[in-house]
């Protein structure tokens, strides 16, 4: 019985981080995989590269010794597991789960958050420092996206909650209790 790709993730993401936890190289391993998954992101045939029956094993290999170039130990080495245990397409996973370990110990949240316009540096911070406080995290980073419909205000997903700010929306909930 094979393992989904989420408890794969889990359990190799719980292991990684436990060995670079107790050698204090939880932050660096963290950079490291994050510059990995953007590999991943910018060239999008590479997972299926290594995972294609139609690639030369030795065309494989080689891959793999690329993406160790330059990678500590710990990383080299879950890159070979990985190829060897031929789970080459849990990597991204176990790389998200990852850092949903380094978030939870960091206090560090991620909030999706969308605005009519584009936010300056000012109006970014300021409503990063303010989610930061709702929830009670050290950092909150933020993942924005323009949409002009809301007209202004904002809408956060954060948390498993959704806080809508918007004034699309407020237009919206007058419009209701005037048709009353």
């Amino acid at each position: 019985m094979s393992l989904d790709k989420k408890t794969v993730a889990r359990r190799y993401a719980r292991a990684l981080f436990e060995l670079v936890d107790a050698d204090n190289d939880v932050d660096q391993t963290y950079q490291e995989l994050n510059a990995l998954r953007q590999v991943f992101e910018d060239n999008e045939g590479l997972e299926t590269a290594l995972t294609s029956v139609q690639v030369s094993l030795d065309d494989k290999k080689a891959l793999v010794k690329d993406l160790q170039t330059g990678a500590s130990q710990y990383v080299a080495n879950l890159i070979q597991m990985l190829f060897d245990y031929g789970r080459m397409d849990c990597l991204v996973a176990i790389i998200d789960e990852f850092e949903r370990r380094y978030d939870r110990v960091n206090k560090r949240m991620h909030a999706d958050v969308v605005t009519a316009i584009q936010l300056d540096k000012q109006q970014r911070d300021q409503l990063s420092a303010n989610l930061a406080k709702r929830f009670g995290a050290n950092e909150v980073v933020l993942n924005e996206s323009v949409n002009p419909e809301i007209l202004g205000g904002v809408i956060v997903h954060a948390d498993h909650k959704t806080l809508d700010g918007s004034l699309s929306s407020k237009i919206k909930q007058i419009r209701r209790l005037l048709v009353r």
